[in-house]
This record gives C-alpha cells, sequence and structure tokens, in this order.
C-alpha cells in the first residue's frame, strides 16, 4: 500500500514497488505492465503519479515505452551500466586491410535468400517508395532537358538551398554557397579526405569506425590511428589530444550522432571540446552524420543526442560535415552533401575532375520531394520504426544470447553493437550463420587493431517478424556453441 503520509513522494513509492515485481518476476522481461490509467485506478492516485512514476522507472532502464502500445519490461541487465560495450582501447598508426573480406561479404549482403542483418541499408518497405516514384516521373516529364544534362559541382542551387535550410535544425548556418552536392556520404567523405591529406599522411580515426572509411584510406595511401572511444559518449577527447601531441595527425574522422558500428553520440560540451582542439592543433575534422535524422521520439536512455553536430561549433571552417539521404529516403539515389568550411574549393575541384556531381535526375527528384514536406511526415514514421526495431531485437538478444552478452543503448540509428563473450569469435560466428543464410558483420572489419574479435554489428532497420526473431535466436545458439565446444 501506498503511504500517502510518508515523506517519500507517492510516484517514487509506486515506482519502487513496481521495480520490486519485475525484480521478483512478476512483470517478466519483455511482457507489458499495466496502463497508466489502470494502475492509477488500482492505486487510487492520479494519471499525473503513475507517468512520474513511469518516467523514473524509464530513466532507471526497468521499462521501456512502445509508441501507441503502452509500456514494457526491460531486461534485468539494462540498469547495469556495465552490461554496456566498454571504452575501447585505440592503438598506434598502422596500415588498413580486409579490403579482400569486405567485398565477399558484400556480394553476400546482396544475395536475396539471406536473412540479411548485415546491410546497414533501410528494407524498402521502409522507405518512400511512391512518393519517390511520383517525383521521379514528374521531374522526367515536366524538366526533360534539365534531368539529362550535366550538374557541375557543386550542385543544384536550389536542392543546396533547401540542404541548407534544414541544417537549421542541428544549429548550423550555411547557405546554398556553402554546400557541394555529392553522390552520397561516401563520395562526400572521399572527397573531404582528399582535400586535406596527401598518401602517407596520418588520420585519427574512432575505434572501432565505419569499415567504409577505413578503405577508403587504405586506397588513398593513408595510415590509421584509432583512439579510444566510449560506446555511449564517443571519441575520448582527452585521448585524442595526447595523440595529437604525439603524432603527425593530418584529419580527424568521427560521427557525431549514432556512429556506425557502436551507436555513440558526442555530448554537446564535448562537442565543442572536440572543434577546439581542430581549432588549437589545426588539424580538420571530417565529420560523418548521415544517421543524424534517425533520432528515437521521447528516448530516456543514458544517453541522449544532442541537437547539435561538431558543425554546429565551427567558425572558422575546420568541420567538413558530411550527410545523406541514403539512410532515410534512397541509397540509390545517391544523393549527399558536404559543408567542407574552408576546403570547399578543393573538394569542388576534385569532383569536378573526377564525377562532376550528384546525377542530375536524383537532385531534381530530391529537390521536387523536399519541396512538398514529404520529407517531415516520412522522418516521423521512420523514426517510430526505427525505435521499434531497436527495443525489439535488443529484447531477443538478451533473451537468445548467452550470459555475458552485452549490447548498446543508443537513441538512434538502426545499428546494434553486439559484445559477445570474450571466448567467442565473431569471425567464426559469421561464417557459421551463413550456413543458415544468416549475414552478419564480425567486428573486426571496423577496426585495425584486434580489439573487437568477439563483437558482430546487425542493422535492425528490417521488419521485425518470426523470421527475423528466429535468426537472432540461431545467432544465440551458435555463440553458445563456441563456449560449449559443440
Amino acid at each position: 500500500m501506498l503511504q500517502r503520509q510518508a515523506e517519500q513522494p507517492l510516484y517514487l513509492q509506486l515506482a519502487d514497488q513496481l521495480a520490486d515485481d519485475i525484480r521478483d518476476g512478476v512483470y517478466a522481461c519483455g511482457a507489458k505492465v499495466p496502463s497508466v490509467r489502470k494502475l492509477a485506478q488500482q492505486h487510487a492516485v492520479s494519471i499525473s503519479t503513475v507517468t512520474q512514476a513511469y518516467g523514473w522507472l524509464e530513466d532507471q532502464g526497468w521499462i521501456q515505452a512502445r509508441p501507441q502500445s503502452g509500456y514494457y519490461v526491460r531486461s534485468e541487465v539494462m540498469p547495469d551500466a556495465s552490461e554496456r560495450p566498454p571504452l575501447s582501447l585505440g592503438d598506434e598508426p598502422r596500415d588498413v586491410t580486409n579490403a579482400e573480406f569486405i567485398n565477399q561479404m558484400l556480394t553476400r549482403i546482396n544475395q536475396p535468400a539471406t536473412v540479411n542483418l548485415g546491410a546497414a541499408i533501410p528494407h524498402i518497405s521502409w522507405l518512400p517508395q511512391r512518393a519517390l516514384q511520383t517525383h521521379i516521373q514528374k521531374v522526367s516529364r515536366f524538366q526533360t532537358a534539365a534531368v539529362l544534362d550535366y550538374s557541375f559541382s557543386p550542385g543544384l542551387e536550389e536542392l543546396r538551398a533547401q540542404i541548407s535550410v534544414r541544417m537549421r535544425d542541428v544549429g548550423v548556418r550555411c547557405n546554398s554557397d556553402d554546400l557541394v552536392v555529392t553522390h552520397g556520404c561516401a563520395e562526400a567523405l572521399t572527397l573531404c579526405l582528399r582535400a586535406v591529406t596527401e598518401p602517407g599522411d596520418l588520420v585519427a580515426v574512432e575505434s572501432p569506425c565505419y569499415y567504409g572509411f577505413l578503405q577508403t584510406a587504405k586506397l588513398l595511401g593513408l595510415k590509421v590511428i584509432e583512439i579510444p572511444t566510449d560506446p555511449q559518449t564517443g571519441i575520448s577527447v582527452e585521448a585524442l589530444k595526447l595523440a595529437l601531441q604525439q603524432w603527425p595527425i593530418k584529419a580527424i574522422e568521427l560521427s557525431s550522432r549514432y556512429s556506425n558500428p557502436t551507436g555513440c553520440s558526442v555530448p554537446a560540451a564535448q562537442q565543442q571540446q572536440l572543434v577546439a582542439l581542430a581549432r588549437q592543433y589545426q588539424v580538420p575534422i571530417i565529420e560523418d552524420d548521415i544517421y543524424g535524422d534517425i533520432s528515437f521520439p521521447n528516448h530516456r536512455g543514458p544517453q541522449q543526442a544532442p541537437n547539435t553536430v561538431l558543425k554546429t561549433y565551427d567558425d572558422d571552417g575546420w568541420v567538413l560535415y558530411c550527410s545523406s539521404f541514403s539512410k532515410t529516403v534512397s541509397a540509390g539515389l545517391r544523393v549527399g552533401w558536404c559543408i567542407p568550411g574552408r576546403w570547399k574549393n578543393a573538394v569542388m575541384q576534385r569532383q569536378t575532375f573526377t564525377t562532376f556531381s550528384a546525377a542530375s535526375l536524383s537532385q531534381y527528384a530530391m529537390l521536387s520531394y523536399l519541396q512538398n514536406s514529404h520529407y517531415d511526415r516520412h522522418l516521423r514514421q521512420f523514426r517510430l520504426k526505427a525505435a521499434t526495431n531497436m527495443q525489439r531485437f535488443s529484447e531477443a538478444v538478451r533473451q537468445y544470447f548467452p550470459p555475458g552478452t552485452k549490447i548498446n543503448d543508443p537513441s538512434g540509428g538502426f545499428i546494434l553493437w553486439i559484445s559477445l563473450p570474450p571466448d567467442v569469435n565473431a569471425m567464426e560466428l559469421h561464417y557459421a550463420a551463413l550456413k543458415e543464410s544468416i549475414v552478419v558483420v564480425p567486428g573486426d572489419l571496423f577496426s585495425n587493431t584486434g580489439h573487437f574479435s568477439n563483437y558482430i554489428r546487425i542493422s535492425t532497420a528490417v521488419p521485425w517478424n518470426d523470421k527475423h526473431e528466429q535468426a537472432i535466436k540461431i545467432l544465440g545458439q551458435l555463440a553458445a556453441a563456441q563456449l560449449t565446444g559443440k
């Protein structure tokens, strides 16, 4: 019974009772707890009191809201921060490897018969297919000459203007002249990296970091130094500063929000410190924000991404910001952009003599789509799907994977970074999963250090159904089999 005359507020008394019930197994992991209205009636308290209690329980990691469904019990491991992947170690400069394996894996990912949890690309059903088809047909019919002509760097001015307005959402004040439209985010990152380095230079990156960037560095003849990174708050400012003092680093590459693969988001204060470091040591930062639009509504996890990016605090052009619509609208349209700061002319020159610019049809179609306010409506639905799926996949991993498994708790994106028990070899798990027609990405691809041999990355941007739940169950069984030697 709640003690109305006690010093402890009613909502905390109610929250403590529910936490005890969860701990005692009254509500099992994944089970739905009573609705706000029902609990208010049971305890004769206000809806506001129950809402406060549920908010406190969410903050402590006991429950989690599912949009338009209610509140559900999270796994017991959630309240303990030690059950999330630990801070990475980093390493000294070295050459990049793994190119051959990545090419083989990408070939396997494109095979339609597999349960594809490897490709960080949203399922086609998540994307605005009909709207895009309408706009592609529209511009093809009414702007035929323009869409069939070259569109030279820096790209379609009207599209750049639309993007510059959207950048206000993260506090970046720029205009169309500051942007360069690119052939996806991959070209944006490559152009920026080429603009600020020469073969033989040293680049600092997160550890782990996006494997595509590592391979781009290899192709450009660059060496990479990996900096210790927290899977919740991102790259270590202190470790990066020590590396800048010790090594001749020519560029820094990182993600400020929902990094691939850790899902980390850099807090605003830490973003400012990183920009200050770039200014102090006069080393450019290439900022990858490709997942930035995929924030989870009402996320109450331990780390909420700020409504800023590093570029927000860049007053003198040391940050080269890169993003695209590939993860939210269409990977095939290949519409990305960068804000290269003081390196804009260098980026445009390199683009002009390689790809000229992004495809004209893609640019006009994306412009038409943005002008009709479709994107914001689509994003609201996309974010709900991403948040719901992340929760379902996370709960399944906690249910089916062996004890000692640790996972990230991102506040956006659709990447789940899983630390398996130390004796599990992720590469062996990858090949064993292939025999079951399941694709996952082993952690060693995201680093050259060998520190992530017991990690895997899975994409949760697929429709949750029995097939995918069974795939997670099989992965857990395969991991457990390595521990038992069977």
